[in-house]
């Protein structure tokens, strides 16, 4: 397995990113230690690099994106988060045992989206047995029933994440015909919530690597 440093130093790797970073909280895993300080944020691309030289191993992003992530703590009320909120985007994480189940659900899941008019979709292998599927903040309109979408989440996001289950349930009994289909099926729902974090693209998993 390549070392992280050599994983890290790759320039392409670390504007990756960089990239996906903007405007979310950023936490380091430190390999089996768990979480290092938070929040934390990436200024320069020379940031990835300088923490995996202080014992980072992968990189973590919030589902929510801020005005300023440094102004995050913990206590916050519900008001104080949705003020400094600037957006979320949608992400579904695909968590079967299975590799070829997780593959079939994130197929279908995809399909689902696309049925709904998005295009603007993203997948990535979570590093293990599953996916994640994206869906940008921009793809949602800016109020809905004149509330504003930033403060509609974690609710919003999980009812879109239970509507999408229940769609494509009845297809993916019939292409893995398995009687226990809630333990096949695995959306995990404790993502979507605040300042929950997800693996960030082109970061390593430490297990799997």
């Amino acid at each position: 397995m390549i070392s992280f440093l050599d994983y890290y130093s790759r320039e392409e790797i670390q504007e990756a990113i960089l990239e996906s970073s903007e405007l979310k909280e950023v936490a380091v895993m430190i390999g089996d230690k768990g979480f290092g300080k938070r929040p934390e944020v990436l200024q320069y691309k020379s940031d990835v690099l300088e923490l995996v030289k202080q014992g980072a191993t992968s990189f973590h992003i919030s589902e929510e994106h801020w005005k300023n992530p440094l102004l995050l703590s913990t206590g916050m009320t519900k008001k104080q988060l949705n003020d400094l909120r600037a957006g979320w985007d949608l992400i579904l994480d695909v968590d079967s045992d299975n590799l070829e189940h997780s593959k079939v659900i994130a197929d279908l899941l995809v399909k689902a989206l696309k049925f709904h008019n998005l295009s603007n979709i993203s997948v990535k292998f979570s590093g293990n047995k599953g996916f994640h599927i994206g869906v940008p903040f921009k793809s949602f309109p800016k109020k809905l029933n004149n509330q504003d979408m930033k403060e509609l989440f974690p609710d919003l996001a999980r009812i879109i994440a239970s509507y999408l289950t229940e769609m494509v349930k009845p297809y993916i009994k019939e292409i893995i015909k398995d009687e226990d289909l809630e333990k096949i099926l695995k959306i995990d729902t404790i993502l979507i919530s605040s300042r929950h974090l997800y693996r960030m693209p082109y970061s390593l998993h430490e297990k799997s690597g």
